[in-house]
């Protein structure tokens, strides 16, 4: 696309200088006009210069938008729609209203494709970072149906339950994360900051310090004089895992053992469940068929064993053969699931089966993560103490022994 240089007047009267893409000057003047910019000279700019112009705008340019926002922003052109506007009114309304300026820049630049006759799934696909392909393949649907402000109040649904989801899981795991940093901190300040200078009474009264004492200062010196070392150790080990995690082997052992964890290993079972269960749903729901659902949801999915059994599902599913009982072959996913989704099959109404199934298992995500918030706070309590207490009694033993010698 062309890159055209202008000189124009900003809405409060000042010359401005600046670039813009566009099909032709007409459509570079529109566009200026649209966003409050009107144009006293405009032209194409040169092949290197478009060029230089396009790569640094693009290096710069960012097309993430986290989840809550798209969340509010589809709940707004749900509105938007379902109040019969139209589509290019919603979408500059929804412009007006987003505070995120990466997301205005994207809705302008998708009204401006809707205006000039891409449908809105085609003009979300030119920005697949910020658009999932779970949006744009809904979105999609909902155009092909005409049930576009249908789909996207189960859009907005979903997104919000999924931003509920994640807020019940930071919150869960903020507190215990907090707690570790603070018990690491006092171990880490009394191991190095209290612990030397008490030995160092001791030394100089010519004490002779137990095996527990004598353990805690080699402790000490090695965090005192090595502390790079463990940290050089951390980044060493941390790297080490990225490039064992990037093997295929190695992907697939990881994911084996997260799923494995006691408790946290079935916490993570049950929110990959809840996450297939609900995207299914909304999927199914908005029109989207069986086996393209299949495979945007094995695509959203990051353990490779729960895409490999929704890959195989679904090509049993392509061969006639029942969801239910293809999912159950896997081993991995909860028998009260299958059971629900046979149900679904037989009945006819596999999307509300599986709608129910995902908000079973979002409630028991979040009674497992109170409950086990509820057990690593006195957990920690108790090895926080045992750890102190085991500082405090190898300062004191010698101590004691101290204060025999000078009674006697």
């Amino acid at each position: 696309m062309p890159i055209y240089e202008y000189t124009a007047l900003n809405p409060s009267g000042r010359n401005t200088k600046g670039s813009i893409e566009a099909d032709t000057v007409r459509a570079a003047r529109v566009r200026l006009r649209s966003q409050g910019i009107f144009p006293t000279d405009i032209k194409e700019a040169s092949a290197t210069s478009s060029r230089r112009s396009a790569d640094i705008k693009n290096y710069f340019k960012s097309n993430r938008v986290s989840l809550p926002q798209l969340s509010v922003a589809t709940r707004q052109l749900a509105t938007l729609v379902g109040a019969g506007l139209p589509l290019v009114s919603a979408l500059l309304a929804l412009s007006d209203q987003t505070d995120s300026e990466v997301l205005k820049r994207m809705v302008v630049d998708i009204k401006e494709k809707v205006e000039e006759g891409s449908s809105l799934a085609n003009a979300l696909g030119n920005y697949p970072r910020a658009f999932p392909r779970l949006y744009i393949n809904m979105v999609a649907s909902g155009e092909a149906s005409g049930t576009l402000d249908a789909v996207l109040e189960n859009l907005a649904d979903y997104l919000e339950a999924q931003v509920e989801l994640r807020r019940e899981i930071t919150s869960a795991l903020f507190y215990p994360i907090l707690m570790l940093f603070f018990c690491t901190a006092v171990v880490i300040g009394l191991v190095t900051l209290v612990v030397p200078r008490i030995v160092e009474i001791f030394q100089k009264q010519g004490a002779v310090l137990p095996l527990p004492t004598r353990i805690l200062i080699t402790i000490s010196n090695f965090l005192i004089y090595y502390w790079w070392f463990i940290i050089l150790l951390g980044f060493l080990a941390v790297y080490a895992f990225k490039v064992y995690r990037s093997q295929p082997n190695g992907r697939a052992a990881i994911d084996s053992l997260v799923l494995r964890i006691p408790i946290a290993g079935s916490i993570y079972s049950k929110i990959i469940t809840a996450r297939v269960s609900g995207t299914l749903s909304t999927l199914l729901a908005s029109g989207v068929g069986l086996l393209t659902a299949l495979e945007i949801v094995k695509n959203m999915t990051t353990n490779v064993h729960i895409s490999k059994a929704l890959e195989d599902a679904r090509e049993g599913v392509r061969e006639g053969r029942s969801l239910a009982k293809e999912l159950s072959k896997s081993k991995l996913f909860p028998n009260m699931l299958c059971h629900m989704i046979a149900v679904g099959e037989s009945s006819g109404r596999l999307e509300g089966m599986l709608g129910k199934a995902g908000d079973a298992y979002e409630r028991d995500v979040h009674a497992a993560l109170s409950g086990l918030t509820s057990l690593i706070e006195p957990l920690m309590i108790i090895v926080l103490g045992g750890i102190v207490f085991a500082i405090v009694l190898s300062i004191l033993m010698p101590m004691v022994d101290l204060i025999s010698v000078v009674q006697r």
